[in-house]
């Protein structure tokens, strides 16, 4: 008896295995540019406005898909002052979906009369009036321009102490919700007030993380028990406790 011979894939089927291919990637992207936009939708934005997002990008019912050079209409919409990230797609059925990702502000600054959001990267966002982000008041810095497509950038040793205290405490959502008011002084660094009953917390240039542990811990094991009305200050700047002042 014989062995059956296996079958052996000459060059013919090779070539014909890339003309599929090639073909269906052709035939793909033909297909593609004959897609005219239909309807249009925007994601993502609560500080941003909708409308400006359309005027911003140029997209309009009509277009056909091979008139849009996407990376030109996504730098286009990352230009507006909110807005940290675009991403744009069409479908085949011509529904254009554009979709943003905002700036993520950590603190409200206070400079007189202006004021002004600041994200984690020192850049200042404007004010929109009508929505409200909770988010503590920080004192001491100026307020610069916020409405260009180069808005001002806070870059100074105070702002950076500023913001590591602040990244280190966003991590415990309830304790960064209690916090009114902050600045950052000379002597003693991070200084903050609760919006409970306006206590005073002192947090020092540095060491942030375990400094904010032990202002969780005093909250769980103290303010819990005897609660927050006899303490008018804290300070956690010393090593394994907690100087309480009533």
């Amino acid at each position: 008896m014989t062995g059956k011979k296996k079958k052996t894939f000459g060059a013919e089927y090779l070539f014909t295995a890339l003309f599929l291919i090639i073909a269906a990637m052709v035939i793909g992207w033909q297909l593609n540019r004959s897609v005219v936009v239909t309807d249009i939708s925007v994601t993502g934005f609560r500080m941003s406005d909708e409308a400006e997002i359309l005027r911003i990008s140029g997209m309009e019912a009509g277009l056909h898909a091979d008139s849009i050079a996407f990376l030109e209409v996504i730098e286009r919409i990352e230009t507006l002052p909110w807005v940290a990230s675009a991403y744009v797609s069409l479908s085949q059925s011509g529904h254009l979906r554009m979709r943003v990702e905002e700036e993520e502000p950590i603190a409200l600054l206070a400079d007189g009369r202006r004021s002004a959001l600041v994200t984690g990267t020192g850049i200042l966002l404007p004010v929109v009036l009508g929505k409200a982000i909770d988010v503590p008041i920080l004192h001491g810095f100026r307020v610069g321009n916020t409405s260009t497509q180069t808005p001002d950038t806070l870059k100074s040793p105070q702002f950076e102490t500023a913001r590591d205290f602040l990244v280190q405490v966003r991590q415990h959502p309830g304790l960064y919700a209690m916090i009114s008011e902050m600045m950052v002084t000379e002597s003693d660094g991070v200084v903050a007030l609760s919006n409970e009953s306006t206590v005073r917390l002192t947090f020092g240039h540095t060491d942030f993380e375990d400094r904010i542990r032990k202002w969780q811990a005093f909250q769980t094991q103290v303010i819990s028990e005897k609660g927050i009305g006899h303490v008018r200050s804290l300070d956690f700047r010393y090593r394994g406790q907690v100087v309480a002042l009533e």
